[in-house]
């Protein structure tokens, strides 16, 4: 076995601790003392060129997790026919390396590069990342490093140019299933040939993790959860040639489990901006300098590690995201309101290993989400 990561020696360690203890490890999927994310972590979903590129991570298909010893997670792909959604999955392998590739995270530029990154367990932890083009055919092959010593990252593109958001530094206990948190947030820009630019200070000396990002026209907002009693969330803003504005508090209450997301709505030039806290969600519009401009508590709360979904037309956006614990919320968002318009029900419930999604008509969304079993896609008309 190769050594672990310091994140796989947490993970290590706690079931250790429970056979010392005289406990019987879980054997089978679905017990509630395992981190389900052992099993797959990280799911993205791309328009390219007209068809629909699905991306995950996953400790093979359908999974098999190596329970209480180091995650041998690959990234995988296929292509998705969105007029028959429901058809078969057939997983095709990108990246395969030594440990754990996970979560993976995938942008599109205006060039027609595809950046895909994920925290590599290979040579202890790094932020690694890969380039291919519309036709996964390789650009700059991985793994190409964006951060050693760099975790949980994510990416956005923003015209041709990427930047991707990570962990630095790995603080063990605390957190999610007191499997640890991060400490600094960074994020570097990367071209469309993977030339990376000096790394962005987002922020530093705190507990910090698990950035998430969205590009507008002009910027990227990264948000980011820091750990307290309880945690809350932060945002700041990315310039397109790599200058940082400042933190800012976006709001306080949230669980110690990620459940929030940032995404961009061109038609009211917001940044969107939701996450739980209590039973229920906030949404918090932000305009293109990271200031707050509302704030929409009360609505459906927002599955763990799921993707807010955005279509625009006539000057409003029509968000669209998984809400606790089954179904969808459908919202109307103006530059200055926002109107729950319905939920809808589903049979399915949400895991936290990541959910993702595209819309396919107007009143059509299409989302793709992780189980214990594999991937798995849910048609949603409203």
């Amino acid at each position: 076995m190769r050594p672990a990561s310091p994140r796989r020696r947490a993970l290590l360690r706690a079931g250790t601790a429970l056979a010392l203890a005289g406990a019987r490890l879980p054997a089978r999927a679905g017990d509630e003392d395992e981190d389900h994310r052992a099993w797959q972590h990280g799911i993205d979903l791309l328009r390219v060129d007209g068809r629909l590129l699905l991306i995950w991570g996953s400790a093979g298909n359908p999974p098999r997790p190596n329970l209480g010893g180091d995650w041998p997670h690959d990234i995988y792909y296929d292509w998705i026919d969105a007029a028959a959604p429901h058809a078969a999955i057939t997983p095709h392998v990108l990246v395969s390396r030594p440990e754990a590739q996970e979560p993976p995270s995938a942008a599109l530029n205006s060039r027609g590069a595809i950046l895909v990154t994920a925290e590599d367990g290979e040579d202890d932890i790094n932020q690694r990342a890969g380039l291919w083009d519309t036709q996964l055919r390789v650009r700059k092959r991985w793994p190409f490093t964006i951060r050693k010593g760099g975790h949980s990252g994510h990416a956005a593109a923003l015209g041709e140019n990427f930047l991707v958001a990570y962990g630095e530094d790995w603080q063990e206990g605390g957190g999610f299933m007191d499997r640890g948190t991060g400490r600094n947030i960074y994020a570097r820009l990367v071209d469309g040939s993977g030339g990376t630019g000096p790394e962005i200070t987002l922020a530093r000396g705190h507990r910090d993790g698990w950035p998430v990002l969205a590009a507008s026209d002009r910027n990227w907002l990264v948000a980011w959860q820091r750990y307290g009693a309880p945690p809350s969330l932060y945002a700041a803003t990315v310039s397109g040639n790599g200058t940082a504005g400042a933190a800012r508090l976006v709001a306080d209450g949230l669980p110690l489990r990620y459940a929030y997301d940032v995404a961009y709505a061109a038609a009211v030039e917001r940044f969107v901006v939701m996450g739980n806290r209590g039973a229920h969600a906030f949404l918090a519009l932000l305009d293109r300098d990271g200031a707050a401009v509302l704030m929409r508590d009360g609505l459906p709360p927002l599955a763990s590690e799921a993707r807010v979904v955005v279509r625009e037309g006539g000057g409003e956006c029509i968000a669209v995201y998984p809400m606790m614990p089954r179904g969808i919320a459908v919202l109307r968002v103006l530059p200055r309101e926002v109107e729950l318009v319905r939920t809808v029900d589903h049979a399915h419930r949400w895991d936290y290993m990541g959910t993702t999604g595209l819309f396919t008509a107007p009143g059509r969304v299409l989302l793709a989400t992780l189980t214990l079993a594999g991937v798995r896609l849910f048609a949603f008309e409203f």
